[in-house]
């Protein structure tokens, strides 16, 4: 699956456009190295999100299905580091 809709899957990004744009400016890291957002992520992977005020490490645990509820989308992944930035 594509990072930009993984994050959007996951409820990390509000649109799959916020994701390929944090992708375009190099927010987003998959096994710590930086991604396109047509990347490609599956169980297992790291990826890490810089916001602007805030950055999350998250490790997939499963795939991610076509249709993945607000409830089921936390269970998808286990943060790993999620720590403010000035």
């Amino acid at each position: 699956m594509r990072v930009d809709l993984a994050l959007k899957r996951l409820l990390l990004v509000k649109s799959r456009t916020e994701g390929k744009e944090a992708c375009d400016v190099g927010a987003v890291a998959v096994n710590g190295k930086r991604v396109k957002a047509s990347a490609e992520v599956e169980s297992g992977d790291h990826i890490r999100v810089d916001y602007a005020h805030r950055s999350l490490e998250i490790e997939l645990l499963s795939d991610i299905g076509k249709n993945v509820s607000r409830a089921d989308a936390k269970m998808l992944y286990r943060v790993l580091s999620d720590e403010a930035t000035l």
